[in-house]
């Protein structure tokens, strides 16, 4: 008789994203975004009991570290088992120091919009009516 265990549809916070993200480039020198983003999602299940993110929500988490200066590309593309090129990345030199990462890496690379959303921002802040949905009446 084989149970399963529900997981907790609770998502992992950011400080633990990125500190898994941190540990890993630190202990290995270097990794792709893909073979990261399995590791924490066997961490979360096996260890946490967490529901893991998907890996496009994950591989946006790896663009802000990347534009925030906190990671780099190392060398060419390669390309992978499928065909698509793959990209290995390592911490920049000099960023390593865990104080250096901010708890919250999309608020300190788009500010106050990330809180909001980008609708709700352009709606309350910005005072900007939404779009109409769907086809415009016909005019005859």
């Amino acid at each position: 008789m084989s149970m399963e265990v529900a997981l907790k549809p609770r998502r992992p916070d950011r400080a633990s994203t990125w500190r898994f993200i941190r540990t890993r480039l630190l202990t290995t020198g270097g990794d792709y975004c893909y073979h990261v983003w399995q590791l924490f999602c066997e961490e979360l299940i096996e260890v946490h009991n967490m529901k893991p993110p998907k890996y496009e929500s994950f591989k946006k988490y790896w663009y802000v570290l990347k534009k925030l200066g906190l990671i780099e590309p190392v060398g060419k593309p390669i390309k992978g088992k499928s065909g698509k090129p793959r990209q290995l990345y390592r911490i920049v030199p000099g960023k390593e120091d865990e104080r250096m990462w901010p708890s919250n890496p999309q608020a300190a690379l788009y500010g106050d919009k990330v809180k909001l959303g980008r609708r709700r921002y352009r709606r309350r802040v910005l005072k900007i009516p939404p779009l109409p949905v769907g086809r415009p009446p016909k005019s005859e």
